[in-house]
């Protein structure tokens, strides 16, 4: 079923690829050009360099859950038959921006703990917490509500989830090596990474799918 399920994912990438643009690419250039801009000014001091850098990567986090939880809004619509618009889908991502961000903390730092133990705890927990976001998002849980909530709900779909993750995060990993051989740190390659970044979605995608199919199996 894993390649089923991925097969299914890529085809609602390529069957909503704009309205998926429009919801995630705004947030992902202005990022990608911020970080672009600063590593283009290294030059000045480490500690102004780090400062700013750390102020990139906190925007980062504070505009993952509008956009993330844009996308989510946005792939359920599409399963009520009611697809909604980017502006629409986005607004709504704002009402369970503080829920999600707090979800993607604590799962950030519970897959964290288990990287520093043992690398492969830290795969198990990230696995295990994928549906967390889904459920954050859809079922107006809390943080911890959500996260204890996945790691029971995914016990029957682990090695589905594993497979499909590794498979996509591979591909869009060879994706950037190859870009950073070629391009290097040129502005062709900051267009090129900003769409692999945007390839992203299908890890988002392919999570919703097997989330989907295991409330459909409840």
């Amino acid at each position: 079923m894993t390649f089923e399920y991925l097969r299914q994912s890529l085809f609602f990438f390529r069957q909503h690829l704009i309205t998926l643009a429009a919801i995630q690419l705004p947030f992902l250039a202005l990022i990608g050009i911020l970080g672009f801009i600063l590593q283009g000014n290294m030059t000045g001091a480490s500690g102004e360099s780090a400062g700013s850098f750390l102020l990139l990567g906190l925007l980062q986090l504070g505009l993952l859950p509008l956009y993330w939880g844009a996308t989510i809004f946005y792939m359920q619509s599409v399963l009520d038959g009611k697809p909604l618009s980017p502006m629409s889908a986005i607004s709504l991502g704002m009402t369970c921006w503080g829920r999600l961000l707090l979800t993607y903390i604590l799962n950030g730092l519970a897959v964290l703990l288990g990287l520093i133990a043992l690398v492969i705890p830290g795969v198990i927990v990230g696995v295990r917490l994928a549906f967390a976001d889904y459920i954050c998002v859809l079922e107006n849980k809390s943080a911890t509500e959500s996260l204890k909530q996945s790691w029971s709900q995914t016990q029957s779909y682990f090695w589905m989830l594993l497979q499909g993750f590794i498979l996509i995060f591979l591909c869009l990993f060879l994706l950037e090596m190859l870009i950073q051989q070629l391009f290097g740190s040129t502005l062709i390659a900051l267009v090129l990474s900003l769409l692999v970044d945007f390839g992203g979605v299908m890890l988002t995608v392919f999570g919703f799918r097997v989330f989907s199919a295991m409330r459909e199996g409840q």
